[in-house]
């Protein structure tokens, strides 16, 4: 999680983690003798979970089961079909931005860079944040750039 998370933490997808933490957050248990493993055992959960989805979301059969079955013992029990319905709301909407990036990219491989390398191999790299290419790549986002401006100019 660490490297990842490091490089694609401004990434869109992680969006929905940050939420369903901010969501969860102020019902995690109260009487814990240290609140703050609780919080990080939360924020863990949800990053790994919308890792995983975003990385292979048709493989990944009910995240939203998944990320509950990982985080339940930090809630009571009278608050837990609220946490499911939250988790649930949540996923059901990154499934559906996962699917709009599949319509526009072809892919929703979110963590993987789009270049192809020499072989014709797709990029196993990590893309830098805030873009589409990773650190050796990031040329062709430069010259798709340059292309569109003077499209534009030529119009």
């Amino acid at each position: 999680m660490g490297r990842i998370h490091q490089l694609t933490e401004g990434s869109a997808i992680y969006r929905y983690s940050r939420a369903i933490y901010r969501d969860l957050q102020p019902h995690l248990l109260q009487q814990q003798l240290r609140p703050e493993l609780g919080q990080r055992l939360l924020l863990a959960a949800c990053e790994r979970t919308v890792e995983r989805l975003a990385r292979d979301h048709r493989r990944f059969a009910r995240p939203g089961a998944a990320l509950f079955a990982d985080v339940r013992s930090l809630f009571p029990v009278s608050r837990q079909l609220f946490v499911y319905d939250i988790i649930e709301a949540h996923m059901a909407g990154a499934l559906e931005y996962l699917d709009e990036e599949i319509a526009e990219r072809g892919s929703a491989d979110l963590l993987r860079c789009r270049a192809a390398n020499r072989k014709g191999k797709a990029c196993q790299r990590v893309p830098v944040t805030g873009s589409d290419y990773c650190p050796s790549h990031r040329y062709l986002e430069r010259l798709q750039e340059q292309r569109q401006d003077s499209d534009v100019f030529a119009a």
